[in-house]
């Protein structure tokens, strides 16, 4: 094994597939091609992995730790729920992650949810945690649960359109609409108290 494959760890093999994956969808995770990317050989791979479905695990661990834990994380210490929320929306609408663009890495997950029924069961339950934030976020600001959870639906799928809309339309997926909507729905509730 060359001194370089040695040096390569496991986060940098799940940073070379999330890249895949935004570039090209689940089936550009190849090891072959990952192995190439990194200039090592494909036996580097198998220090670090079982098989491709361990890398497959790894990158929705990822998705979910970097992507969604790590976003609440960034935010939980500012005052309100109101200012959090704010500064989610901010987070979220970061262009780049770990080097990724996100607008492709977020479609690229739901395309494969929609292949493999052990990525959607993954998917469905990040986006419960993303929705349940969002939730228990708006009940704090004092929205009834049917209202927290209508909004926080609809302030999720408007940032899913934003991601979408980037990948062939950027001039259409204005941050300000996003953060626009957020405030409208965060408004909202206020009013309602």
């Amino acid at each position: 094994m060359s001194r370089k494959s040695q040096e390569l760890t496991r986060d940098d093999w799940v940073l070379a597939g999330l890249a895949a994956l935004a570039e090209g969808g689940i089936e550009s995770v190849r090891v072959e091609r990952l192995a190439k990317r990194l200039n090592v050989s494909k036996g580097s791979f198998y220090w670090h992995f079982l098989d491709r479905s361990d890398l497959f695990s790894a990158l929705l661990d990822l998705w979910e730790t970097d992507f969604t834990a790590q976003l609440i994380a960034n935010v939980a210490s500012l005052p309100t729920p109101r200012a959090r929320l704010r500064a989610l929306a901010d987070e979220a609408l970061e262009a780049s992650m770990d080097g990724v663009d996100v607008a492709h890495a977020e479609g690229a997950f739901s395309a494969w949810a929609v292949l493999d029924p052990v990525a959607a069961a993954r998917v469905r339950a990040i986006e419960a945690q993303r929705i349940g934030y969002l939730v228990s976020e708006l009940s704090l600001m004092g929205a009834e649960a049917t209202d927290a959870e209508l909004l926080a639906k609809g302030v999720y799928l408007a940032l899913l359109g934003v991601f979408t809309t980037r990948r062939y339309n950027p001039a259409l997926a204005e941050d300000a609409v996003f953060r626009r909507v957020v405030d409208l729905a965060l408004d909202a509730v206020e009013r309602r108290r």
